[in-house]
């Protein structure tokens, strides 16, 4: 695995058809500072993607629009399974 591909949400980029159609160049590349709150939070808690984060999923990429393209009821099953532990 790439890890230059693997997106600061979670998402192997590898997977994803924009990027496969040469539509994107990665979050690496893609994004820059102020366009996308999930790379800035991962990159200022100095985490390699948002799964690894100590709060994820935070209210924050569960309620804010294009904050993370992982599905929203994965997440709000795995805090709900993470809270109940």
């Amino acid at each position: 695995m790439d890890e230059k591909l693997l997106g600061k949400c979670g998402f192997y980029c590898d997977a994803c058809p924009t990027y496969l159609k040469g539509g994107c160049r990665g979050c690496e590349e893609e994004h820059t500072p102020g366009d996308c709150f999930t790379r800035d939070c991962v990159k200022e808690k100095k985490l390699k993607f948002c799964g690894e984060c100590k709060d994820f999923p935070c209210d924050t990429i569960m309620t804010k629009p294009h904050s993370t393209v992982l599905d929203k009821d994965w997440l709000a099953w795995k805090k709900y399974s993470e809270s109940n532990r």
